[in-house]
Order: structure tokens, then C-alpha cells, then sequence
């Protein structure tokens, strides 16, 4: 993830996996520690905006980001985990 791009901004060229990858690693760090959950927020947004940039239907984002979700955490911290729902809903329609 480019720390250069602006939180709802999919880097360009970035492949989907690449992204998806980002998403989990935040997540992963900001269960371990509350000091990542603005990478959380960010990663959400690069997430969620690549998927609609690719033309993704927002149900699909919400299954696919919470998969990532579930896989990342594992259900032992459901304030994150429903914030990232959040973000990524806040973020895929975020008009930019």
C-alpha cells in the first residue's frame, strides 16, 4: 500500500491480492495493538475502493471483506471486526 495515497484512493496498478493482503496485515497488527487501527481504516478504504473500481457489486465487497475480516481475526475481537464492516461500507460508497 502506498502511504502517499490518500485513505480512499486504490493505488494504481496494485494487484487485487496485493490489496487484499494489506487489508489482513492491518487487521492482524491492529488486533495485537490498538495503535493500527488508522492503518485498519486506510487499509479498509484501499480495499473496498479497488473492488468497486473493479466493478464489484457491494454485496460481494461485504462477503469478501468480511471473509478477510474472519480470516485475519477469528472472531476474538468483534469491535474490530465490526468496525472494519463499517469502514469498508463507509468506504465503498464514499464519493470521491
Amino acid at each position: 500500500m502506498d502511504p502517499q495515497s490518500a485513505p480512499g484512493e486504490a493505488a494504481p496498478g496494485v494487484p487485487p491480492e496485493q490489496v487484499e493482503e494489506s487489508f489482513r496485515q492491518a487487521l492482524l497488527r491492529s488486533h495485537h495493538s490498538r495503535e493500527f487501527l488508522g492503518e485498519v481504516e486506510a487499509a479498509a478504504a484501499h480495499y473496498c475502493r479497488a473492488l468497486r473500481l473493479r466493478g464489484v457489486a457491494p454485496e460481494r465487497m461485504l462477503i469478501d471483506a468480511k471473509r478477510v475480516i474472519e480470516q485475519a481475526i477469528d472472531g476474538d475481537n468483534v469491535i474490530l471486526a465490526e468496525r472494519a464492516v463499517e469502514s469498508c461500507i463507509r468506504h465503498y460508497y464514499r464519493a470521491d
